[in-house]
């Protein structure tokens, strides 16, 4: 509990009093005025006291200290504003699925434990809650360990505890062919799986900020492996991963593909017309997941 202090003092004429605020001057009133106290939070809201008293001179008023609640996620911007398809990144941004707001008064904050060292990227400073599981790990299976288990589907998403985001662990395929762009947003924003007995839908093409987010530079090495525990998190060596960004609005693109050089010591973006095989990552934002 907080409390608020107002004291009268008289001044040294009998036509204004002076106004303190917890022992700081605040101002003077005009004698025998009534005198209003409001009460606010840092953003203009009026609060209400628990209790006050007036004792003398003094008023005291009782506020409630909030209770911390809530994880601060670094949860990714949008990559692009402008949107060319109908569920791309720029309509994501568009339609408010990038808005977060964070807890007024957190619990906890997610972030990178640094002194992991060159491992930091996988493991939290603080340890945060997946289905009742707490742990720093950072990437987790929905059970909240790192199983990846065939049964209830465990299998097919990997969570991310430091960004609120879940991905699938296998690609879409195009099949090889030139499958329409279009229809491959499509395609993600109608799926649904059922995961440890819950069903997940409203899931999209995973775009650039995503998936800078959450592989950083450890995207097209052949297995994306936790250090700490040995465990493959998800496959992420495929030549061209087609994102949900786009540079023009021309239709015969295949996709905006993404091609991770291993071998080069990098990644680069590439616009493609090509009639090979392209994949294809969903995300979905699984913030409510973590606490």
């Amino acid at each position: 509990m907080t409390c608020a202090t107002v004291s009268l003092f008289p001044s040294s004429t009998v036509l204004n009093q002076d106004i303190f605020l917890e022992g700081v001057l605040q101002g003077q009133v005009s004698y025998q005025s009534p005198i209003y106290v409001e009460l606010q939070n840092g953003v203009g809201v009026p609060i209400t006291p628990t209790s006050s008293t007036l004792v003398g001179n003094t008023l005291t008023a009782t506020l409630a200290t909030p209770t911390p609640s809530g994880v601060v996620l670094q949860f990714p911007n949008p990559s692009q504003g402008v949107s060319y398809r109908n569920y791309d990144t720029g309509w994501r941004a568009q339609n408010s699925w990038y808005a977060y707001t964070p807890p007024t008064y957190p619990a906890k904050y997610a972030q990178l434990d640094t002194t992991a060292g060159a491992n930091s990227w996988y493991r939290l400073k603080t340890a945060l809650t997946v289905n009742g599981v707490s742990s720093t790990q950072r990437f987790v299976d929905l059970s909240g360990v790192q199983g990846w288990a065939a049964l209830n589907n465990l299998n097919v998403a990997v969570l991310d505890k430091l960004t609120g985001l879940m991905i699938t662990r296998t690609p879409a395929s195009s099949g090889g062919g030139s499958a329409n762009w279009q229809a491959q947003f499509n395609t993600a924003a109608s799926y649904s799986v059922v995961i440890n007995g819950n069903t997940y839908s409203d899931w999209y093409l995973c775009g650039l900020s995503e998936l800078a987010a959450i592989w950083g530079t450890y995207a097209g090495t052949t297995n994306f492996v936790d250090p700490f525990s040995g465990l493959t998190i998800m496959n992420s060596n495929y030549s061209r991963i087609c994102l949900a960004d786009a540079t023009a609005n021309n239709s015969s693109y295949v996709c905006q593909g993404y091609s991770a050089l291993a071998a080069n010591g990098g990644i680069y973006l590439e616009m493609n017309t090509n009639v090979t095989t392209n994949y294809y990552f969903y995300v979905h934002d699984a913030r409510n997941l973590i606490s």
